[in-house]
């Protein structure tokens, strides 16, 4: 960020650039994953006010879905293994923190998986919670997009949840990217087909 022209506010807060624009000569810094991860949500929930959102991770990705979650009026909580990362996190968006490890997220409308468990690879069969913590939970929204189907995803489905896979957010953030590049209207319809035969080769 610091060799940028120009720093977005909204990527300023969220602390992570991930679109750049070349604008004549200058370099400008923006991120695109907060707006990329409320669209889905919104598409599913509609109005996000006052929805009891646990998150679980305290890195980058949390960052952006963190930011976009206050911004949409949501209450928000951090759940992690490392309680001071956690509550670092928290701190920093004015949300709530708690310990990973033994949690129940029964009672929340959302529960959002920000970890890299359940990536195609050495972790695929893993997931930051099961289907007995699941349990009581509304919708599971996995930002794993490779495989579409995660082991978090299936663990939510058997405790009676909605599920959200990570591919639209995938879709929904590249869709904000191109409108920054071409200032047009994405071909979202395209993106997606385009998104999904990657995932398939």
């Amino acid at each position: 960020m610091e060799h940028l022209d120009w720093v977005d506010p909204i990527a300023k807060q969220i602390g992570a650039v991930n679109t750049i624009v070349v604008v004549d000569d200058r370099l400008e810094g923006y991120n695109t994953d907060a707006a990329g991860f409320i669209k889905p949500l919104r598409d599913q929930l509609g109005d996000l006010r006052d929805v009891r959102c646990a998150v679980i991770g305290a890195g980058g990705s949390a960052s952006a879905v963190l930011w976009g979650l206050k911004d949409a009026g949501a209450n928000p909580t951090v759940f992690a293994r490392d309680v001071s990362k956690a509550n670092q996190l928290a701190e920093r968006f004015g949300a709530s923190s708690q310990s990973l490890d033994g949690a129940q997220v029964d009672g929340f409308h959302v529960v959002v998986n920000a970890t890299p468990l359940g990536t195609a690879g050495p972790s695929v069969n893993e997931t930051p919670a099961t289907s007995a913590e699941l349990t009581g939970a509304g919708l599971a929204y996995d930002l794993v997009y490779n495989p579409t189907e995660t082991k978090f995803l299936r663990e939510a489905r058997d405790a009676g949840c909605k599920t959200l896979g990570g591919l639209q957010m995938l879709v929904a953030q590249a869709a904000e990217q191109f409108q920054l590049w071409t200032g047009e209207a994405p071909p979202l319809s395209v993106m997606s087909e385009a998104a999904e035969n990657g995932l398939r080769h």
